[in-house]
């Protein structure tokens, strides 16, 4: 790229020397040759001038010294050459001046000038005076070569200032191209470098936002593929538990782990329609629920998951059944999906679950024997477990997504104890 805009500088700059040169060149000679005449019709003048008074064709004459190449001769009234340096017989200039006016002519090798001489008001003779044209030649070739000197010193300039102007341009624009061959990754691009052109800098900076954009919808989408992945983990492992232990000990009734199994998928396309309006950013319809039935569903779902390891898992449905809150169920059921089977993997011991109502919205809580050994504060407290679950080989979408997904609701998810652990999700009233 350098190289291409410094020839498109180089060429404009030849190009307009060119174009400059030639008219000028072309003035030049008419004004040189305009000069040159004007120099000799002014040394004709003042040759004649020094005519003493009284002078006669055939009396003696000196003129002082000419300008260099240019000669003198006096003519009498025949047009003869009776002094000086000239053609024999007088040519048209001479004839121009005997008719009492100043003759001018260009000759193929010089320029001629004839002027009067007068004597008390009468043409006693002809001055003429010829200059070679080689005198004009040699000015107007070294107009030329100064000109000509000096449009190599232009384009010599546009090269140096093109090179430097192309850089400037080029080099930020190979920067851009670089950067953003980057768009799209883990991290949006950092500061671009600006080079202090104002179209480039606001390229700059769109970059940087569309980049910024770029990046945070990969990170979403791969943080909403992760959300769904783990989300989906728990009502299909539901059904996979309902279908195993239907093969384990088939019932008489099959009605039943159909039934079953349907509730099962119903969860699941429950969970994937709440998955796309949360990656959708569409809001969830709320109704007022009874905590209750919701604890109910709780038991239901995940009393096989812990019987499977041998945890007990206490879930208050009468004590909940009081309490109510206005809320989607999707919702609510997947974020203590996600805490339940935060408690199964990483907790300890028993599992109790509990709803109440408290100032101004409801807390369902839930709590295992396990702790949280680390050194923070409550509100850090779901992070640090989070990070523990990472460490053992999870991922640590869990009860960041239960977070954002409560959040969403208007609540709240925090950590109420560090040892034993419990976790809470706080939903108001309204």
């Amino acid at each position: 790229m350098t190289r291409r805009i410094l020839w498109a500088i180089v060429g404009v700059t030849c190009f307009a020397v060119v174009a400059l040169a030639v008219p000028l060149g072309v003035v030049i000679d008419r004004e040189f040759e305009g000069q040159a005449l004007l120099r000799l019709e002014r040394a004709a003048i003042l040759a004649e001038r020094d005519v003493p008074a009284g002078w006669r064709p055939g009396d003696p004459l000196v003129f002082g010294t000419p300008p260099r190449g240019t000669r003198f001769g006096v003519y009498d009234l025949a047009a003869h050459l009776v002094s000086g340096v000239g053609p024999s017989q007088g040519d048209d200039a001479v004839r121009d001046a005997l008719d009492d006016r100043v003759g001018e002519r260009e000759t193929s090798s010089s320029y001629v000038i004839a002027v009067p001489i007068a004597e008390g008001g009468s043409l006693v003779a002809v001055l003429r005076a010829e200059q070679a044209l080689a005198v004009t030649d040699r000015r107007i070739r070294f107009a030329w070569a100064s000109m000509a000197v000096l449009a190599v010193a232009i384009v010599g300039a546009s090269v140096v200032l093109g090179r430097r102007l192309a850089r400037r341009i080029a080099v930020p624009i190979d920067t851009l191209h670089d950067r953003v061959s980057q768009l799209g990754a883990d991290a949006p691009l950092v500061a671009l470098p600006r080079s202090g052109m104002a179209e480039l800098d606001d390229l700059a900076t769109a970059l940087e936002d569309a980049s910024r954009r770029v990046t945070e919808s990969v990170v979403r989408e791969r943080q909403f593929s992760g959300e769904v992945s783990h989300q989906l983990r728990t009502p299909l492992t539901g059904l996979r538990l309902v279908l195993d232990a239907e093969r384990a000990a088939p019932r008489p009734d099959r009605r039943e782990v159909l039934d079953e199994a349907a509730a099962s998928l119903d969860r699941l396309e429950q969970t994937v329609d709440q998955l796309l309006a949360l990656g959708r950013r569409r809001p969830l319809d709320r109704n007022r629920l009874g905590l209750g039935e919701v604890l109910a569903g709780v038991r239901r779902r995940w009393l096989p998951a812990f019987e499977e390891v041998s945890r007990p898992l206490e879930v208050d449905v009468e004590g909940a059944s009081p309490v109510s809150a206005v809320v989607s169920e999707a919702a609510i059921d997947n974020v203590l999906d996600v805490v339940l089977d935060n408690a199964l993997k990483h907790g300890r011991g028993r599992v109790r679950v509990t709803a109440a109502a408290i100032a101004g919205g409801v807390a369902v809580r839930v709590a295992d024997e396990g702790s949280v050994e680390l050194d923070a504060g409550l509100a850090d407290a779901l992070d640090e477990r989070d990070a523990d679950a990472a460490r053992g080989g999870s991922t640590r979408i869990g009860l960041r997504f239960a977070r954002r997904l409560i959040r969403a609701e208007g609540g709240e998810l925090v950590c109420t104890s560090r040892s034993p652990t419990e976790i809470s999700v706080i939903v108001p009233e309204v």
